[in-house]
């Protein structure tokens, strides 16, 4: 029985694998070479083993490196753990350190304020001794200014502070509450003359604004809003010489801190007035004689003959007559434009633009940086001109103004 299914199969092997002979012929030589049965189903057992190793390796493999990668990513998730521990770690000591670095600046701060206050006590104390039943002189802080203001239009006569000194009785004594007493009336008066010298500085400084027409509330937040600005928040009485400070022992009381802090806002204000007065546009465009040709409004076109809007003053004098710069400020255009032949523009800050129309020659160029009173060109007729004369245009936030207001304000300023 084994015999006869060995002999099937052998018979059925020799069927699919009968032996091949190969022949080969070479210079006129033929050779042969027998392949039997056995050899072909060694070799095909041979081929099918070696696909099931490739097979087998390939899924090794595979599934070896998603083990690698499974471990990779293990090992990545570590390693960001350990770099954000890291991180926290740092964070955490730069926190510390930035807390102790904020308590020394706390703390040299808090020492610098007792050093200041006690060195301005002692100075106010000699100077009452030195100064007892005499007038105190004017301050040469509160009489300096950057602007020389005469009075007011509505208030021609000279303003007069009121004396603060009469309300501090001559000390007589060497009582120290006397003492005390009396140092309290000099702080007053002090702060009086201040109050007095900074509220006759910020009308006289109104009434000049007021001249332009402006909302001077307006033009100073417009230009607030367009500042970089920043930093931490301290409050006035922290950092005036006569206030509280952080020291709770230093503590003055409220009504003379609000007092500092009301005479403080409104140097603020001042200095931003006088900051506008300085870089507005409030001068003459011309540095020599002239004569007014044309104003602002509406007027019969020169060419045509038809009614028109005119956006500026016309200016005459002789060819080339220095044009100058009516406040500082950048030049943002300086070339020929059309209507208005070579033109020279400024920007003064707080939304104040001129433009200088129908010059003969330019002399500064775009990005220059220039002073009130800087020559920028010469007068001429170029554009569309009937002569020589200067067309000078103020613009306001994008919208032509009168010139006439900011140069009647100017001229005010300058019979300081």
């Amino acid at each position: 029985m084994l015999s006869r299914v060995k002999e099937a199969v052998w018979g059925t092997a020799q069927r699919w694998f009968p032996d091949r002979q190969i022949y080969h012929r070479s210079d006129g030589q033929v050779r042969y070479f027998a392949i039997s049965t056995g050899v072909q189903i060694g070799a095909l057992l041979g081929a099918t083993a070696l696909a099931g190793w490739l097979c087998f390796s390939t899924v090794s493999v595979a599934f070896h490196g998603r083990a690698i990668a499974a471990k990779d990513a293990e090992i990545e998730r570590d390693r960001i753990y350990y770099h954000r521990m890291v991180a926290e770690a740092q964070a955490n000591e730069a926190t510390v350190i930035s807390f102790m670095e904020s308590r020394m600046e706390e703390f040299d701060r808090t020492a610098y304020e007792f050093q200041m206050r006690h060195e301005t006590l002692r100075q106010l104390v000699s100077f009452a001794e030195q100064l007892t039943g005499t007038e105190m002189s004017p301050s040469p802080a509160l009489d300096d200014g950057r602007v020389l203001m005469a009075a007011a239009p509505a208030d021609p006569s000279p303003r007069e502070a009121r004396d603060p000194m009469a309300a501090v009785a001559s000390v007589t004594s060497d009582a120290p509450e006397d003492q005390i007493a009396y140092l309290m009336g000099e702080q007053d008066a002090v702060l009086a003359r201040a109050e007095d010298a900074t509220e006759a500085r910020l009308q006289n400084l109104r009434a000049v604004l007021r001249l332009t027409g402006l909302d001077i509330e307006d033009v100073i937040a417009d230009q607030r809003d367009g500042e970089e600005r920043g930093g931490p928040f301290h409050p006035i009485s922290e950092t005036d010489l006569f206030s509280a400070g952080s020291n709770p022992n230093f503590e003055l009381d409220d009504a003379f801190s609000s007092r500092i802090n009301r005479i403080a806002a409104r140097l603020l204000e001042v200095e931003e007035l006088e900051d506008f007065v300085t870089s507005g546009p409030l001068g003459i465009p011309i540095g020599d004689t002239y004569r007014r040709t044309s104003d602002f409004g509406v007027r019969i076109d020169p060419f045509n003959g038809r009614p028109t809007s005119h956006y500026g003053l016309d200016f005459a004098a002789y060819r080339r007559a220095p044009i100058i710069a009516t406040g500082p400020g950048e030049v943002i255009y300086a070339g020929w434009r059309s209507g208005y032949g070579r033109t020279v523009e400024i920007d003064h800050g707080y939304g104040f633009v001129t433009r200088y129309g129908h010059l003969h020659e330019i002399a500064v160029r775009r990005g220059d940086t220039v002073d009130r009173g800087q020559l920028i060109g010469g007068m001429g007729s170029t554009g569309r001109s009937t002569a020589t004369h200067l067309h000078y245009e103020i613009w306001y936030n994008g919208s032509a103004i009168d010139p006439e207001r900011l140069l009647r304000a100017g001229q005010y300023v300058q019979q300081g």
